[in-house]
């Protein structure tokens, strides 16, 4: 269960040396009682981030607080204990990640007009006249919906914007190494991933060696990215 903020803010910091310690015992040996203690003593970040979005007597607060948990969680499965950088700096790109994607999920649903969203699943034309905002006097939808489309000129800023995130993207990948570039790639960026065996195979290592190198190449290519300017935010927003 995760700390209510209140318990939170009483749970120590830790060191640098007890926070490695903490995710040496968690990647290494899967030792439970090493990530929930990992995890009390940084879920005050999470907490401070959801606040962002939601406040603590809102039902929704809880769902985003349990999102940014599970942020933290694979900030410590994939954490690189070979890089000099603190977890609460690496874990909040995580959080950040998790709780905005969310808020947006969420949202989405609660601003659609009362009584629309429990038929979605039941009748598909909910979903338009959800968009629309109102039905024809019949019940019906009405023939002349409001268009959703984006227009030419908010297309033209999205294309921009990902085409400007590719570049950075392509930037970042020069450096890595021919091997992490290639991990990165096969398991982050395709739509049917390759799994461990397959790039284990291919590059001739251990699955255990390719989970480290993942993990270190995904930091690395994070830290690229940050000094490229591409933060969560600018990714996901």
């Amino acid at each position: 269960m995760t700390l209510s903020y209140t318990a939170a803010l009483k749970v120590p910091l830790l060191t640098a040396e007890q926070e490695r310690h903490l995710i040496h015992c968690w990647q290494n040996n899967q030792d439970k009682s090493a990530l929930q203690a990992l995890i009390d003593a940084h879920v005050r970040l999470v907490h401070a981030y959801v606040r962002r979005f939601a406040s603590p007597k809102e039902d929704r607060y809880q769902d985003l607080l349990a999102e940014g948990t599970l942020g933290l969680i694979q900030a410590a499965d994939r954490f690189d204990l070979e890089r000099e950088v603190r977890f609460g700096t690496y874990g909040q790109w995580w959080i950040a990640n998790k709780v905005r994607a969310a808020n947006a999920a969420t949202k989405e649903v609660a601003d659609m007009p009362a009584g629309s969203r429990d038929a979605l699943v039941e009748d598909p034309e909910a979903i338009v006249a959800a968009k629309s905002g109102f039905e024809g006097e019949d019940g019906e939808l009405h023939d002349q919906l409001r268009c959703t489309d984006p227009t030419p000129e908010e297309r033209a800023i999205a294309d921009s914007s990902r085409a400007a995130l590719r570049r950075d993207l392509a930037k970042a990948l020069t450096n890595l190494e021919a091997v992490e570039q290639d991990v990165v790639l096969s398991r982050s960026f395709r739509t049917s991933p390759d799994s461990f065996e397959t790039l284990a195979q291919r590059h001739g290592v251990a699955r255990d060696r390719l989970r480290q190198i993942e993990r270190r190449a995904m930091s690395r290519l994070r830290h690229a990215l940050l000094t490229h300017g591409v933060t969560a935010e600018r990714a996901f927003g």
